[in-house]
């Protein structure tokens, strides 16, 4: 197939790309926008990949085989090396759940479907991204499947003799603007779908287009302006853009048109040619690959090892590993399998693909399983018991609010809020379940992460914009509401330090704002009042990393397992919670609402609960397990009598 002249600034600026992406994970506070290395890689790679497609087409030398053999060479014995390795290390220090959570990763990894694993998973109880090895493969899948869909479009395009390079710019437009649009109607389908990245491969296939189609090249006298330029605009990009902006949307222009200036400037331009030129960077670029590959999965385990802050030499001695890993792929598997012309080198790495992605099923379906422990077992019954959603009506589409009726046809309670007034359905669904005729009965709206506040946002929830709408129509409609309950995890997520909620742009963790949305609050329990309701605040259960049934056993990096000596008192409990519980106490009182304290029914000589005979009482850091719930949380019973 038809080579492209080798150009060592692009390796530099694929060097600037992945240690942007190591920093950005390793220590995300010294450098806010490194993500955005990710974006500089789409850019090189349709430059690259796309410039070997047009002149191949153009020679009449393409071949859609030897293409997608170049791309099974380029990829896969890096992948296999990192892989198979993670596979076998996780079998020794994951727990069960996580060792099985794992295996679907590779399973999709395999058929570059993980972006739409993780799609799928998102949302309020997706875990934390830490405790996904593979999360950074997605990616590679997007990049996959644009290479599956581009040949052949490119190659129709040519035999209709349609002009490609109109083609090109009008998909590059299209998926622009619906990534933009999708950036505020749906993060996660914007960060993770291929039809919202497309448009970054496409800006490098346009230059592509222009340089090896039809000999453009940028005159002598703007290449230093262009690589100033683009160099200036990557830099706005790796300090000014934040992971809770909207992204990518329109902030992603800023990568991908930074990437295009500094590639259309040329290698003899003045940063070209002296910086990412360098030796140095290059040489951190030829081994891009394997250390993009290697860094998330060293990071992650050390978090799911070590916790939420593993400590700077730790996470520095993870990156030396990283390092070393990466070198020792690039010199002594990447090099030799990616030129190799035997044939058996294609035959053995689709087969070793082939079987890594069975293992990884069979992982994912429990027929292989981590090393036992039996001091586990009841970690892993916590675990598995997690469906606070059961017998919900489930939303889709773009209102995710969960309601549900149990009970009679009497006299309702209607209970609003968020997971943290779901997962109390458990009992109350127990309690009401025989209810028949004119008994009482129960009415649920809630919608997970969003606070029954009016004003109080997070765009990662759009429930926000219907929750309070259901609730108050459901209160019109039904004249047999008689009491309402409002629960929330009010001082765990809401109005905690570091908050990503906001009342009229303000985070919450700043006293206008927590004013503000605690006189909403005020101002819903008076109408409610006043029209005759019955009104009870449920404030936040006990709940912390103390509290985490993931982080009851201490690992070491080796296979022993024990039990953390780590504990939540009532007294720590409540210091955290003043501020906000004061303030909700204060608004019940002035109101005529009753308040109920979980802690008082969950802690036993001043330390909160955290586990009983059946093991541990939660089965995250936030939420009871609807066992425990459903045999042991009485205290609500009355609002159902």
């Amino acid at each position: 197939m038809t080579k492209i002249k080798y150009r060592a600034d692009i390796d530099g600026l694929r060097a600037v790309a992945i240690l942007a992406v190591v920093i950005y994970h390793a220590f995300p506070k010294a450098l806010p926008g490194g993500f955005i290395g990710v974006d500089i890689f789409f850019v090189i790679s349709g430059y690259l990949i796309s410039g070997i497609l047009y002149k191949g087409i153009n020679e009449d030398t393409f071949s859609f085989s030897e293409f997608y053999v170049r791309r099974v060479k380029r990829l896969f014995p890096a992948m296999l090396a990192m892989l198979i390795p993670l596979m076998i290390y996780g079998r020794i220090v994951l727990f069960p759940d996580e060792f099985q959570r794992l295996g679907r990763s590779v399973a999709m990894s395999s058929v570059f479907l993980q972006n739409f694993m993780f799609w799928k998973d998102s949302g309020y109880f997706d875990l934390a991204a830490q405790s996904k090895p593979l999360l950074h493969l997605w990616s590679l899948a997007v990049e996959e499947q644009f290479y599956i869909l581009f040949p052949p479009l490119v190659l129709i395009a040519s035999k209709k003799r349609l002009p490609i390079s109109v083609v090109i710019t009008l998909l590059m437009v299209a998926s622009f603007v619906a990534c933009v649009v999708m950036s505020y109607q749906n993060r996660s389908s914007d960060f993770y779908l291929t039809p919202y990245r497309a448009w970054e491969f496409l800006g490098g296939s346009l230059l592509a287009y222009r340089h090896f189609v039809k000999g453009g090249v940028e005159p002598g006298s703007y290449q230093n302006i262009l690589s100033a330029a683009g160099a200036l605009t990557l830099a706005v990009g790796l300090i000014f853009i934040h992971q809770q902006d909207p992204f990518p949307g329109w902030r992603a222009a800023l990568p991908v048109f930074g990437s295009l200036m500094v590639i259309a400037a040329g290698k003899e331009s003045w940063i070209n040619t002296r910086i990412l030129s360098h030796p140095a960077l290059v040489w951190v670029g030829l081994i891009s690959y394997p250390l993009y590959l290697f860094h998330w999965p060293s990071l992650s385990l050390l978090h799911i090892i070590k916790g939420d802050d593993p400590g700077t030499i730790p996470i520095l001695v993870a990156l030396g590993i990283t390092l070393l890993l990466s070198v020792l792929t690039y010199y002594l598997i990447e090099k030799k399998l990616r030129f190799s012309s035997s044939v058996w080198t294609l035959r053995s790495l689709v087969s070793a693909h082939i079987l890594v992605g069975l293992a990884g099923v069979f992982i994912w379906f429990g027929m292989i399983h981590p090393t036992r422990n039996p001091s586990l077992d009841k970690y892993n019954k916590a675990i598995d018991d997690f469906n606070i959603s059961e017998g919900f009506d489930r939303p889709y589409g773009e209102k995710p609010i969960f309601t549900k009726r149990v009970g009679g046809g009497g006299r309702q309670t209607l209970f609003l809020g968020d997971s943290h007034m779901q997962q109390y359905s458990a009992r109350i669904t127990k309690v009401l379940k025989n209810n028949r005729g004119t008994d009482r009965g129960g009415i649920f709206v809630t919608s997970p992460g969003v606070a029954p506040i009016q004003g109080v946002i997070n765009d990662a929830f759009p429930g926000y914009k219907d929750l309070l709408k259901e609730f108050w129509k459901t209160l019109d409609s039904d004249q047999s509401v008689d009491r309402v309950v409002i629960c929330a995890n009010w001082a765990g997520v809401y109005f905690k330090t570091g908050t990503a909620y906001t009342y009229h742009g303000v985070p919450l963790d700043q006293k206008t704002a927590a004013d503000g949305a605690c006189g909403e609050l005020a101002r819903m329990v008076r109408e409610l009042v006043g029209r005759g309701k019955s009104v009870t605040i449920i404030l936040t259960d006990p709940c912390g990393p103390e509290l985490n049934p993931r982080l009851f056993y201490a690992r070491s990096f080796g296979s022993s397992f024990h039990r953390a000596d780590s504990k939540l008192t009532a007294e720590a409990f409540q210091t955290k919670t003043r501020d906000i519980h004061d303030a909700i106490f204060g608004i019940a009182e002035r109101n005529g609402a009753r308040i109920i304290d979980p802690l008082k029914y969950l802690v036993e000589d001043g330390v909160c609960i955290a586990e009983n005979e059946d093991g541990p009482i939660r089965y995250d850091e936030h939420h009871l397990r609807p066992s425990y719930v459903r045999k042991h949380v009485s205290f609500l019973d009355f609002l159902m009598q």
